[in-house]
């Protein structure tokens, strides 16, 4: 499995500088060699070469802007740099709440072992 993989990388190599022109002699024979060795990496190079498919391949490619791409990019980012206020806010109304309720609790409770008398006073 690895090994076709690896067949189908190097000949996609072989294949896109085949696209561009710039292969060497002995590229071109490895490129020969490579179409050769299987009938799948026959017709693979037969797609991947047909005027439709390099039309279609550069419509997709056309459609990509970078510019664009990075403004996502850049918009995300700062996205993740602000502070979720909303949280924080939440966060410190209940911690308030929490602290309140508890001073409140320990106001009006007496503590279960001491006795007080009708004034508040502990004896």
């Amino acid at each position: 499995m690895q090994n076709d993989l690896e067949s189908y990388q190097y000949g996609a190599r072989l294949i896109v500088k085949y696209w561009e022109n710039t292969l060497s002699t002995e590229e071109s024979e490895e490129l020969e060699a490579w179409i050769a060795a299987s009938e799948e990496n026959r017709l693979l190079f037969a797609e991947l070469t047909k005027e439709a498919t390099l039309k279609e391949e550069l419509r997709q490619i056309s459609r990509f802007h970078p510019q664009r791409a990075w403004k996502k990019i850049e918009a995300a980012r700062k996205e993740k740099k602000q502070v979720p206020w909303v949280g924080v806010v939440a966060t410190l109304i209940m911690l308030l709440l929490a602290i309140t309720l508890k001073w409140c609790y320990l106001r009006e409770a007496p503590p279960a072992d001491k006795k007080t008398d009708n004034r508040g006073i502990s004896r």
